[in-house]
């Protein structure tokens, strides 16, 4: 894989950073360019970093090594060779140790204003890194093309203005990006690479932040091989900007005790995975009937116009299919949860839903 400097283009208010990409290790095709699209306000870094650490696992799963037509950041670099090191133990026969050859090594001068960073979507991981570190937060940001797809327009202009009003009210700089990244790493899959995309667009801003943020997905103990991690997420950190992986103390359901304490919540809390819908939730999704569990089990679901339905539909937890690993843990999360609130009906019906699936698994076994 060959890496080319970055090129910079104003549009309007915004830029748009780019740099040519050449695959070889996989016959499959991809676009010319890698690219970040953010306001020119922002003044972006112009460095090769970001557009390495974003492509490092599709890399490392064609197993071909990274030629970078220019300098990298000393710590980078080596965080990368400990990064491989863990995705390799973790997926030997799938994620390959590779080279990684640049013209340069650098050392970067720390960050000109100590600034603190967080990613946010509007979910309830972000939210709660967002509200529990609201006092010395300065800085947010948001990226288009993750979760949702950029040229979904009217949906992520929505999220945008009401999220950009949100931070302006608490005096925290709300950054809003895009980017093409998933035209790269969803031939990896996006339960991994959505990790060193996140570190990656957060890099761009390593003049401006000394800390940044990444909101957690799990509770210590119950992490899987999952793209952001505790053991991960610090091994990328750069000479002027460390990356934290916030939040892993708490569950769901107690970081939703924080969040449907907040008003500011009540109309922003966005879940779904259905992404042309705006701040609307379709309450259908399993991850949808998760949220709207946690949030009747601490007495918050009614307050929540992102939910069409504010109350429970026993019948659709009942329904839960609990496909995933994950799946099955935040269930058992949300049983004992149940437990400690004295919900016991929505014990039940979860409790069924998992035993219906265990019934339904062995079944096809035989």
């Amino acid at each position: 894989m060959r890496i080319h400097p970055p090129r910079t283009v104003a549009i309007g208010d915004e830029v748009l950073i780019s740099s040519r990409i050449e695959v070889h290790g996989t016959k499959r095709r991809f676009p010319r360019e890698l690219w970040f699209r953010f306001p020119s306000s922002c003044q972006p870094s112009e460095d090769s970093d970001p557009f390495v650490v974003a492509l490092l696992l599709l890399a490392m799963q064609n197993g071909e090594d990274i030629e970078v037509k220019g300098t990298l950041s000393r710590k980078v670099f080596e965080g990368m060779e400990r990064y491989q090191q863990v995705f390799h133990a973790w997926f030997p026969d799938r994620f390959r140790p590779i080279r990684i050859r640049c013209l340069q090594l650098r050392d970067d001068a720390p960050a000109e204003t100590a600034g603190c960073g967080a990613a946010f979507s509007g979910g309830v991981d972000s939210f709660y890194t967002f509200l529990s570190l609201q006092e010395k937060l300065t800085h947010t940001l948001f990226m288009a093309g993750f979760d949702m797809p950029a040229n979904l327009i009217d949906s992520i202009g929505e999220l945008i203005r009401s999220f950009s009003k949100m931070m302006k009210e608490h005096g925290i700089e709300f950054i809003a990006g895009s980017t093409n990244i998933r035209m790269f790493v969803d031939a990896v899959d996006w339960t991994n690479a959505h990790g060193t995309a996140l570190l990656a667009s957060a890099m761009f801003f390593k003049h401006r932040l000394s800390e940044f943020h990444v909101p957690s997905s799990y509770v210590d103990g119950t992490y899987p091989r999952w793209g952001t991690h505790p053991q991960l997420d610090p091994l990328l950190s750069t000479e002027s900007m460390t990356f934290v992986h916030h939040g892993t103390e708490v569950n769901r359901v107690q970081k939703l005790e924080l969040i449907a304490q907040r008003p500011m919540s009540y109309e922003r809390l966005r879940v779904c995975w259905i992404q042309d819908i705006g701040l609307r939730n379709c309450g259908e999704c399993e991850k949808c009937v998760r949220t709207q569990i946690a949030l009747d089990i601490v007495g918050g679901l009614s307050n929540y116009t992102t939910f069409e339905k504010r109350t429970l539909d026993h019948a659709q937890i009942r329904r839960l299919r609990h496909r995933t690993h994950q799946s099955r843990v935040f269930a058992r999360e949300l049983m004992r949860e149940a437990i400690r609130h004295g919900k016991l009906r929505v014990w039940s019906s979860l409790g069924y839903s998992l035993l219906r699936r265990e019934v339904f698994h062995r079944w096809q076994r035989i």
